[in-house]
């Protein structure tokens, strides 16, 4: 009885990251044939807006005034965040001394989720590239970030950001891939 709990439960939750992934997708601009990536803004208020637009801009924050440049109206963005990379090891079944380049660890594409601290609502979804690397504009405040990827492995640990008022912070956000 106790594993099929528990087995209904891992799916229940396999399911819930699956349609979490899914709907990281890209949303057709209104002008058609173009795409716009279906990223967020964090506005001051703590709410987030989209793309949109024939030249995917992000929609104006509510309340918010916009700012006069030369190439016309734009909301300014935040001057703070996150940046970082997702790297992904062990990748060889057995660490030697000195240690093999070969097999250091190596950047992964993955889901990056951002949580304010203490919060279990996702903030901001996003990605890491082919080459690991994230970044994220968020206003002032604490994080947990998880990189994940729909399946057990590779298992990554969340880490913990305080992203200051102006400036971006670094991190490194490391996956397990299960080789030992």
């Amino acid at each position: 009885m106790k594993k099929y709990a528990l087995g209904i439960g891992i799916i229940a939750v396999a399911l819930l990251i699956t349609v979490a992934l899914w709907s990281v997708r890209t949303a057709r601009a209104p002008s058609g044939g173009q795409t716009c990536p279906q990223e967020t803004k964090i506005c001051p208020d703590g709410s987030s807006v989209g793309r949109t637009g024939p030249n995917c801009e992000f929609a104006a924050c509510p309340g918010a005034t916009a700012t006069s440049t030369a190439g016309g109206n734009s909301i300014s963005p935040y001057h703070s965040g996150v940046r970082g990379i997702v790297l992904l090891g062990p990748t060889c079944p057995v660490e030697r001394v000195p240690p093999n380049p070969q097999c250091s660890d190596k950047p992964y594409a993955a889901a990056v989720i951002v949580y304010r601290a203490g919060s279990q609502s996702v903030f901001i979804m996003g990605n890491s590239d082919t080459s690991g690397v994230f970044k994220f504009s968020l206003p002032p405040g604490s994080y947990t970030l998880k990189a994940v990827s729909g399946n057990v492995f590779p298992r990554c640990t969340p880490v913990n950001v305080e992203v200051s008022a102006s400036g971006y912070a670094s991190t490194t956000i490391s996956c397990d891939t299960g080789i030992r």
